[in-house]
């Protein structure tokens, strides 16, 4: 049996995302653009009001997009993400603070390095993310293959490095959640602020 080295903690059940939430969230979004425009627009001010570090991540995040159809994806990713752990955990997803992202970009980086050594070949965190996040992962990439079918000559490839801080995103997110009925201080500024 081959064991590989990883640099992320297993996703406990507590925290994973299902695929109903994942559904429930994109039928939320809809698909026609005053509908996705104007939920779009609620949700980050929802993670303006609850998630202030993260919003500011996301927000300088995609001002590095080369472009307004990247963002507009990138924009669509990020709240997915975003609106999948409100709507499975609430008030039980604890504050986010930029030491917490930035601690999860390079476990990320860690990650990738530990398996560029132990596995030949190119090797994803994706994969190991995925492996936690089955269902939100699943559909981040749904999402990303529709917007390169849809719009084939952007520079698709310029998301790649979003894609990364997606990922990180949902990293943070994953180990912000606290368990049913354990108490957290974060758990408590969040329902007090709002």
């Amino acid at each position: 049996m081959f064991v590989e080295p990883v640099a992320l903690d297993v996703v406990p059940a507590y925290a994973r995302i299902a695929q109903s939430v994942v559904d429930i969230v994109l039928k939320r979004i809809g698909r026609r653009a005053s509908d996705v425009d104007k939920t779009l627009a609620g949700s980050f001010r929802q993670m303006e009001r609850r998630q202030p570090a993260l919003a500011a991540f996301v927000a300088y995040e995609l001002s590095e997009l080369s472009s307004q159809p990247l963002q507009s994806v990138a924009y669509r990713l990020s709240m997915v993400v975003f609106a999948a752990f409100e709507e499975a955990f609430g008030p039980r997803v604890g504050r986010v603070e930029l030491g917490d992202i930035n601690r999860a970009l390079s476990r990320l980086v860690a990650d990738s390095e530990l398996r560029s050594e132990w596995v030949p070949g190119n090797t994803y965190s994706e994969d190991a993310i995925a492996v936690g996040q089955p269902a939100l992962v699943a559909c981040l990439r749904a999402e990303v293959e529709r917007g390169v079918s849809s719009q084939p000559d952007l520079q698709w490839d310029n998301l790649d490095r979003f894609y990364e801080s997606l990922l990180a995103i949902v990293v943070v997110m994953t180990n912000a959640v606290v368990p049913q009925g354990q108490p957290d201080d974060n758990l408590t500024q969040l329902t007090s602020s709002n």
